[in-house]
């Protein structure tokens, strides 16, 4: 555990740019499926939605429920949104200060 932390605070800046990238995707996908749904057009599937954003992307995926007004009275979105969000931010914590 501790040369994954190693490795990763490193390379500080890799990492940044890829959480950065991993959440604007994020919030892109809620922005498209929310696009999507209102012209009625094919949609993106919730487990992508959800998937993607468990990929340290939830952050950008509870912008897009806020600021695009999309799946927020989903409760599972209510619910694992802000759970991933939170265990993202605690293992980001753990590993740039304890790790």
């Amino acid at each position: 555990m501790k040369t994954i932390c190693h490795f990763i605070r490193s390379r500080s800046e890799i990492f940044l740019v890829l959480f950065l990238l991993s959440n604007l995707i994020s919030f892109a996908l809620f922005h498209s499926d929310k696009k999507k749904a209102e012209k009625k057009a094919f949609r993106i599937p919730e487990s992508n939605l959800l998937g993607f954003s468990a990929l340290f992307g939830a952050l950008g995926g509870i912008l897009g429920m806020i600021i695009c007004h999309h799946k927020t009275n989903k409760p599972k979105f209510l619910i694992l949104m802000p759970l991933m969000a939170a265990v993202q931010l605690l293992v980001i914590f753990l590993v740039f200060t304890v790790g």
